[in-house]
């Protein structure tokens, strides 16, 4: 079970209907039904849109126009999006966010060539942004490359090799990427490079706590499969370890890291951390939560 997103009822709603509009004109082509059709599936296929979400908020704290916020948001959910199609057919997941997953819905090879799509168009949008938009597209192609050298690595996971350390790493790489990308790319907007690296770690330390929140509810399933697990990776460290105690020292872990995303986020200028500082203290509920009803089945 995902965390609950705190800002649902956000009032920057007419922005993301704008960015989800945005989203659309980017990517559907005249004379591609198959592919708009399936951009549109998968799209609306649900999400919170987290991503873009933070950076329409961010964006906002930070005083960017209502067209650069909107073209950030849209930057950061393509991105994203694009990384989720992909994801899926290497996985061969036939399911995402409960529906059937689009390349199984339709066809890999549409999926593959949508998700590319997504990817181009992410650039597309973000060129919009004046007066130069030149740092912000460096920027989304270098975080772009740590996404792919974490899914690269997580591909190639297994078990008994892995360590917590290098466990950190991949998720810092795979999720940390397009979670601090929100942040990163309203601060190169607004002329705050100052605060970019803190901008990064606020990212990453809440993308690391994120992860090992989905781990713990989803670790039947990744264990069916052989997918990376924080709890699989702390007990193949040390076979002494009980599943119970693994998901406590995951709670910990997850924890640790809530705390340092919440703290470099009140560091970030003009108060722009607070949406990342709401979501810390709505997946530390989860964490606790999760963590608890796991511990009593096993």
């Amino acid at each position: 079970m995902r965390p609950h997103d705190p800002m649902a009822n956000s009032p920057h709603s007419e922005r993301l209907r704008a960015c989800e509009s945005l989203m659309l004109d980017a990517l559907c082509r005249r004379g591609a039904d198959r592919l708009n059709h399936l951009i549109r599936y998968h799209l609306e296929s649900g999400g919170n849109r987290i991503r873009a979400r933070l950076a329409l908020e961010t964006g906002h704290a930070l005083h960017l126009s209502r067209e650069s916020c909107i073209a950030l948001a849209a930057s950061c959910e393509l991105v994203h999006n694009a990384s989720l199609l992909h994801d899926d057919i290497q996985d061969r997941s036939t399911h995402r966010r409960g529906k059937p997953a689009a390349w199984h819905c339709f066809d890999a090879n549409t999926a593959m060539c949508a998700g590319t799509l997504m990817l181009s168009a992410a650039f597309d949008v973000l060129a919009r942004i004046d007066p130069n938009p030149a740092k912000l597209i460096r920027h989304l192609h270098q975080r772009t490359a740590d996404l792919i050298v974490g899914q690269i690595a997580d591909l190639q996971y297994e078990a008994q090799r892995w360590g917590v350390e290098q466990y950190l790493q991949i998720v810092m790489g795979k999720s940390g990427a397009l979670l601090a990308l929100p942040l990163e790319l309203a601060m190169i907007a607004a002329d705050r490079g100052h605060a970019l690296q803190t901008a990064t770690q606020t990212g990453e330390a809440f993308a690391i706590a994120y992860q090992i929140a989905d781990d713990m509810a989803d670790l039947n399933e990744d264990l069916a499969i052989g997918n990376c697990n924080i709890i699989a990776v702390i007990q193949a460290q040390d076979t002494n370890v009980s599943a119970q105690q693994a998901r406590q020292q995951a709670r910990l872990l997850a924890q640790t890291h809530l705390n340092q995303a919440c703290e470099y986020a009140r560091q970030l200028p003009e108060q722009s951390g607070q949406a990342f500082i709401t979501l810390c203290h709505t997946l530390t509920l989860s964490v606790c939560t999760e963590s608890s009803s796991s511990c009593e089945k096993s």
